[in-house]
């Protein structure tokens, strides 16, 4: 029998990390924002804040640029597995919320909305990657069947539209949505399937070609950038300029480019492990059960929201990041349960 090939597990363990970053997102939004008398009377403080979102914040990008770098084949039967996981893990927390309140709030209609996504921030990262899905197969012949050039044009094109309607007036194109848009999935998959494929012809100023770079360059790079972001945060909040926010969304040019330089990173290490591709392909779970919304502002964000306002720094961190831990091992071992179902069911698909 020929011996199944196994796959190098760098990506799989950005795909990971990518999602223990959308953790870290999710607990920096239930905080309040540094303010010009909070960075004047707590400077470490403010800068830990800042830090810490200039690196999370790259999320969601880093996620779709590897579904770019990779390329999305549309399949049936992939999509039916997708949303089997995405409505096991609805069914299973609305079914456990009703289990422990069964007179609350949850045995409503508001309620089986946010199980069906018909609400728009019920799991808006899922909508918008069908929204890519869906258009794949678009995108993959338009890439194969253009030369580099216009492709770089039309690149270029996108991103310069999503800067100004999507960045420096972030409502300029309200269905654009600061990012949170399949349009700017698109983007980032077109920008992703660019990198893979004339990575090594992409010069930097005429001198030399961005995937030369070495890791120490890249790591050196990346960290450049999440310094300078954390730089430019502290002083305009310091400066009392209202716009420090706008630094930490994805539509940021340096946030996109960070993203790249982090997926070029990971590009250059390989290795191989089971256990990281195991952990990663079940990863998408941990954003399923934390980011449902019957459970990311009532108990996610409650509780993160109460430890940072009763308890010591010290205190907050470590519940924080115990927080983190137990939602990713519950996250990852509840879809074990849906990998053996999907097994069940989609016997006949070589994607489970």
């Amino acid at each position: 029998m020929k011996k199944i090939k196994e796959r190098y597990s760098n990506f799989e363990l950005l795909r990971i990390v990518a999602m223990i970053l959308v953790l870290i997102v999710h607990v920096l939004i239930c905080l309040p924002r540094p303010t010009t008398a909070f960075v004047i009377a707590e400077p470490f403080k403010a800068i830990s804040f800042y830090f810490i979102d200039a690196i999370s914040i790259i999320c969601v990008n880093v996620f779709i640029l590897i579904s770019g770098w990779f390329g999305i084949n549309l399949r049936l039967q992939r999509l039916s597995i997708l949303l089997f996981q995405v409505f096991f893990f609805a069914i299973v927390i609305w079914g456990v919320l009703v289990f422990i309140e069964p007179s609350s709030k949850h045995m409503n209609l508001q309620s089986l909305t946010t199980v069906l996504m018909l609400n728009g921030s019920d799991y808006w990262f899922i909508k918008a990657y069908l929204g890519l899905y869906f258009l794949s197969p678009i995108l993959n012949v338009f890439v194969e069947n253009v030369d580099q050039k216009y492709y770089r044009n039309i690149l270029i094109l996108l991103y310069i539209f999503q800067t100004i309607y999507g960045w420096f007036s972030i409502d300029g194109a309200a269905w654009m949505a600061g990012g949170y848009s399949a349009f700017s999935f698109i983007c980032l998959y077109l920008l992703g399937r660019y990198l893979k494929k004339y990575g090594d012809t992409i010069n930097v100023g005429g001198y030399f070609r961005i995937c030369s770079l070495s890791k120490g360059n890249l790591l050196l790079l990346f960290s450049s950038i999440v310094f300078l972001l954390t730089f430019l945060a502290y002083t305009v909040t310091y400066l009392g300029i209202p716009i420090e926010g706008r630094l930490f969304t994805y539509t940021n040019p340096l946030v996109i480019l960070e993203s790249i330089v982090l997926v070029l990173l990971f590009s250059k290490i390989k290795f191989k492990s089971s256990i990281i591709n195991r952990i990663a392909f079940s990863c998408l779970a941990i954003y399923l059960l934390h980011g449902n919304e019957l459970i990311l502002r009532p108990y996610y964000g409650k509780w993160i929201a109460q430890w940072y306002s009763c308890e010591t720094t010290t205190s907050f961190v470590m519940r924080t990041s115990f927080l983190i831990f137990a939602v990713f091992i519950m996250a990852i071992s509840l879809d074990q349960i849906r990998l053996v179902l999907s097994k069940i069911i989609f016997s006949k698909s070589k994607c489970v």
